[in-house]
């Protein structure tokens, strides 16, 4: 875990801009604790006044009591109360105290019911920064850090986790001031009656704030492995919803039930150990408050017997004591389940601690020529395996140029390290002889039209879909695109047209429908290069060849790399590269190629022949 002093300043810079909603609400919670302190000075004259000796209650003195001497504090409040306050008469003075008790009261819940509003816009508005922020960071990441980490520990960290730290943390913030300026207010109280009592009541009391250190290890622990159970659970509810057809289609709802079943109750496991630490503080907390009581009532009562102390003054720090007991609990128990908040906030703070390894240059690659040239790259996922091995090929401008290969070879990585998604070990990709790595990685990669063998749909709109990225959709721009990927048929066919829903990553389409949806949201963008990862690979024979006879008319003017998934769409390629374990090992058209009778020659026969029929070259 981080330590917590990165964890506090890193919180601040969240903080900062809020800096004063937190002073407000600092100043409405003191006022609130403030007041919460008075109203308990209204029960000594209430006291003396209802009991003061006679049948009918007789008037208290607006004199100071006995041994009250008439300098300080104590005496500023103790004269305030009887000067204004304590009337001539008995019915008048039951009313002032009637009508200070009645608007104590209502300034009280006012300025609770404004500190509750303060906080939460406070606290919304610091969570809300905090979440965009992790968000922002993600997207900014390269996808090494998304080989790191699962889909679901990011998720629940984006919705649990966060959450987690503005209860346990946030709001602990602004509670333990209200809590802290309570109790600060209410020992002034207190020795401002009797600071002999205030200083046994404090020794006392003091013992269960050595709960704390010793409670803090295990709850941090317990925290830590709660957090870890909940990212489990989220992970495989996540995966379980997005591979729902393999789930039912291959019979295991009995296992992956059973599987979420186990890490929910490990959660349950851990959020238990975790409740009985974070419980038995208060309580033992409580019973230390409930011995300075007891003894402070028998010293008060001491005191009071040898004259040194009035009823009315024993009964008001009484009042004050007990009352001190809530606030204090409140702190131990804050304090204690902040070690949730601290654990979640470490977890976020340590992504938002991550740098993307694929860094941006200054320049711009809107002016280059889209012709491309790979220089002896090499590269791998695992610093001690290679993928590519020494790889070296030019792309020329308007120029297709395939890629094929068994699977593993190391095509679809050549592609992303042409979108630099990764970089190389080694070797240079250049733009228009130009190193990529000098461009911006916003103005580089919107020279591309990528289409992936994952077809990725949101849940939306046909029309947004297409257009994705479009803050203004231009329909007919979307059209076209779509005639080109032989998808605007089956759209106009449907309900709503070009807005209809797709469902969530398009459920509601056909793999095929989806494949070409993805086409014509690659052609939107009139991107100048196009990088095509077994485009045609969800569709039917009949579609797969008006879909290419598209694609090749749209390959004319724009420069195109092409990962073969039917080697049948890649025949008039300029330039076929063959993969085998990460290297090329043979170049050329595709007659020269079945000229050659090598690799490619041998994966053409597998596929074309009687024998081979359907087989196909990943």
């Amino acid at each position: 875990m981080l330590p917590l002093r990165h964890i506090l300043r890193k919180m601040a810079s969240f903080v900062k801009p809020f800096r004063f909603l937190l002073l407000l609400s600092f100043l409405v919670n003191f006022a609130f604790s403030l007041l919460n302190t008075l109203v308990f000075f209204i029960i000594d004259p209430v006291f003396r006044t209802l009991f003061g000796g006679s049948e009918r209650g007789p008037l208290p003195s607006k004199t100071l009591p006995e041994g009250i001497v008439d300098t300080g504090l104590r005496a500023s409040i103790d004269g305030f109360m009887n000067s204004v306050i304590i009337a001539e008469d008995y019915f008048s003075t039951i009313g002032n105290l009637s009508l200070a008790i009645f608007l104590l009261f209502l300034i009280r819940g006012l300025l609770k019911y404004a500190g509750a509003v303060i906080s939460t816009r406070l606290e919304e508005g610091i969570i809300k920064s905090i979440r965009d922020a992790v968000f922002s960071r993600i997207l900014t990441l390269s996808m090494d850090f998304f080989g790191r980490k699962r889909a679901g520990d990011l998720i629940s960290m984006l919705n649990n986790e966060v959450s987690t730290l503005n209860h346990a943390t946030i709001h602990s913030m602004t509670t333990l001031w209200r809590e802290i300026t309570s109790v600060v207010t209410i020992i002034a109280g207190l020795l401002l009656l009797s600071p002999s009592l205030t200083g046994i009541a404090v020794v006392i009391s003091l013992l269960g704030f050595v709960l704390i250190r010793l409670s803090t290890q295990y709850l941090r622990k317990y925290a830590q492995r709660m957090q870890t159970a909940q990212a489990d659970y989220t992970t495989t509810l996540q995966e379980s919803v997005q591979g729902i057809r393999i789930v039912i289609g291959m019979g295991i709802e009995r296992f992956v039930q059973q599987r979420f079943m186990d890490q929910t109750a490990g959660f349950v496991r851990h959020a238990l150990k975790n409740t009985r630490v974070l419980s038995l503080v208060p309580a033992v907390n409580d019973t230390f408050g409930i011995l300075a009581l007891v003894a402070v009532f028998y010293a008060g009562g001491a005191a009071l017997a040898e004259g040194d102390l009035t009823a009315s003054n024993l009964m008001t720090f009484l009042f004050l004591l007990f009352s001190l007991m809530s606030p204090i609990s409140a702190i131990i128990g804050t304090v204690a389940s902040t070690q949730r908040g601290i654990v979640a906030a470490s977890n976020v703070i340590r992504t938002l601690d991550e740098h993307p390894t694929v860094q941006g240059g200054p320049g711009h690659a809107r002016d280059c020529r889209p012709s491309i040239a790979v220089t002896s790259v090499t590269f791998g996922y695992a610093t001690d395996r290679p993928v590519l091995h020494d790889i070296s090929f030019t792309v020329p401008e308007g120029s297709t140029v395939a890629l094929v290969g068994a699977s593993g070879s190391g095509k679809s990585t050549m592609l992303d390290l042409l979108l630099r998604l990764y970089d190389p070990w080694s070797g240079a990709i250049t733009l228009d002889t130009t190193p990529v790595s000098s461009f911006t990685l916003e103005s580089y990669r919107a020279r591309f039209g990528v289409v992936s063998q994952e077809t990725m749909l949101f849940n939306d709109t046909i029309l947004n879909n297409i257009a994705l990225g479009d803050g203004s959709p231009d329909l007919d721009k979307a059209i076209a695109a779509a005639r080109i990927a032989h998808a605007d048929e089956f759209i106009s066919n449907l309900p709503d047209g070009y807005y209809t829903a797709v469902g969530d990553r398009g459920t509601k389409l056909s793999g095929g429908q989806r494949q070409r949806l993805a086409i014509a949201r690659a052609l939107y963008r009139n991107p100048d290069i196009l990088l095509f990862d077994e485009a045609t690979s969800a569709l039917d024979t009949a579609s797969e060849r008006i879909v290419q006879e598209a694609i090749t008319n749209v390959l004319k003017n724009r420069t195109a790399v092409v990962v073969a998934h039917r080697l049948s769409t890649i025949l008039a390629a300029d330039q076929i590269l063959v993969f085998d374990e990460g290297r090329i090992v043979e170049r050329g058209t595709h007659t020269e190629l079945l000229a050659a009778h090598g690799v490619y020659a041998t994966l053409y026969s597998l596929q074309f022949s009687d024998n081979g029929k359907g087989a196909t070259a990943q």
